[in-house]
């Protein structure tokens, strides 16, 4: 059928043309829209391609993880050589330290002037070496002054002991003659002593009855005697007082003698005393100090300090220098308590420096302390507490240990820090695993895991031996060098995906 419209004829549209209108109409209505919002469907694409990334990453590594996770962890039977060791951190010094200080001086003397300085630090001197010199006083004069002041000493004592010999003599003398008095008195009263008791007795009786005659008879004997013999009653008690007193005179100085014998006695005490001791020490403090003007090196070996200047004024007790033999080195070091009990002397210790890197020092325990560091400094069980926990953050007690350096070797210096270990216990060429190895079973059964090429696995009971920081050393029938054991790992391979997921 044919339309018109106007003069035009119109055919009629045909369906499928209509239908190729709508397509051709959508796409460029659709490609309009994508030209406009390109960067958007860009945008899009990415993420769309990076979101099937991760999840491919998740899956690929959720299989690793589980497949490490069902793989187990493994290690050899390796033969080897153990220690068992204790590790000490110290400070290497010299075998023998000396502090030299000296006692030139005295009580009320601030300063003797340093004379001379004949070394530095850093030089080497033998024993026996003047070191320093001070400007000492006029020793000599001393000297001359301490003989003549001897001098008169010694000569007043033997003054003193001749003029108590002189007493001794005299009252010696004395003694004598009174003694030859009082044997011719008593011979004479020895002699007439009949003629006074006859005398005496009359004149008692008379006394008694002056009528009886008895007084008369008295009278004439008494002028007999007297008459015949020269003394009466009174003259002859006389005499007899006489030698009376000088037997008390004779004993008085007998003991004045015998207290001087005992003042002379005393007198060359002293002056024995004197020559002896008193006199001869005070030279010797005189040649002492005069020996104490010079300072000398007690050891061989280093100056490590010089202390005094020349024309400096030093003060007794104070440090002039000290010096260090280092012909050998020992390691001072601290332990605590948990660790001093198994170090014994004599143990050997392996000793390394940062100075001399990797490389290893023989050495041996020379010391070991009996008492803590605390204890020692402190007065009391309290201040020693308090001391040991300043000193340790746990408040654990620690003692003094020395190793000694079994060879010396010129890079080493006093003051170096040292790392120790010192050996317990070693074994050498013995089968060991690592600690994560060993198992226990519930019988209380120790054992390993050994592991063949085709994962077929086999337990093997053992005996633990030595034990080292990592190692242990295990022996048991069946085990072998080489032989694979497995290692039982706490912190076992992570199973969650995205730790194995990194974001850059």
């Amino acid at each position: 059928m044919i339309f018109k419209r106007g003069n035009r004829d119109i055919a009629p549209i045909d369906e499928t043309q209509k239908k190729d209108s709508k397509i051709g109409k959508f796409f460029k209505t659709t490609g309009s829209f994508l030209k406009k919002h390109i960067k958007l469907f860009i945008v899009l694409l990415i993420v769309l391609v990076v979101v099937l990334w991760v999840m491919h990453s998740r899956k690929v590594a959720k299989e690793a993880a589980e497949a490490a996770a069902n793989e187990p962890v493994t290690s050899t039977v390796s033969k080897m050589d153990l220690q068992q060791s204790v590790a000490v951190t110290g400070t290497l010094t010299a075998t023998d330290t000396a502090t030299v200080t000296s006692t030139i001086g005295g009580t009320g003397i601030t300063g003797i002037e340093v004379k001379k300085v004949n070394y530095q630090e850093g030089d080497y001197v033998e024993a026996g070496t003047v070191v320093v010199e001070f400007d000492g006083d006029d020793y000599d004069r001393k000297l001359l002054e301490l003989n003549a002041q001897n001098n008169i000493d010694n000569l007043q004592s033997e003054i003193n002991i001749s003029d108590y010999q002189l007493k001794i003599s005299d009252a010696q003398k004395e003694i004598d003659d009174l003694q030859d008095d009082i044997d011719e008195d008593q011979e004479w009263l020895d002699k007439n002593q009949k003629y006074y008791q006859d005398i005496k007795d009359a004149f008692e009786n008379g006394q008694k009855d002056a009528y009886n005659g008895e007084t008369q008879r008295y009278l004439e004997q008494s002028q007999i005697v007297y008459e015949r013999y020269g003394f009466t009653i009174d003259t002859y008690e006389a005499k007899q007082k006489l030698v009376d007193k000088n037997k008390d005179t004779i004993k008085t100085l007998q003991d004045s003698i015998a207290s001087y014998e005992k003042l002379i006695e005393i007198s060359q005490l002293k002056q024995n005393y004197a020559q002896t001791y008193s006199q001869v020490d005070a030279k010797d403090d005189v040649y002492e100090s005069m020996e104490k003007t010079q300072v000398s090196a007690p050891i061989s070996g280093y100056i490590i300090t010089m202390n005094v200047e020349e024309g400096n004024n030093y003060t007794q007790g104070n440090t002039v220098f000290t010096i260090a033999d280092t012909s050998a080195f020992v390691v001072e070091a601290t332990v605590n308590e948990y660790d001093v009990a198994n170090i014994k002397q004599d143990l050997p210790a392996n000793v390394k420096f940062e100075a001399t890197g990797d490389e290893e020092f023989d050495g041996t325990v020379s010391f070991v302390a009996v008492a803590s560091e605390a204890t020692i400094s402190g007065n009391t069980v309290t201040s020693a507490y308090s001391a040991s926990t300043s000193s340790t953050s746990s408040g654990t007690a620690t003692y003094k240990v020395k190793i000694k350096l079994n060879e010396n070797d010129d890079r080493l210096r006093v003051g170096m820090t040292a790392k120790v270990s010192v050996v317990l216990d070693s074994v050498s060429n013995v089968l060991a695993v690592p600690y994560d190895c060993i198992q226990i079973d519930e019988d209380g059964n120790t054992f390993v895991t050994a592991i063949a090429d085709d994962g077929t696995k086999t337990n093997i009971n053992i005996n633990k031996g030595l034990e080292s920081d990592y190692y242990v050393e295990i022996n048991g029938e069946g085990l072998e060098e080489g032989m694979t054991v497995e290692a039982i790992v706490t912190d076992a391979p992570s199973t969650d995906v995205m730790d194995y997921i990194y974001f850059e």
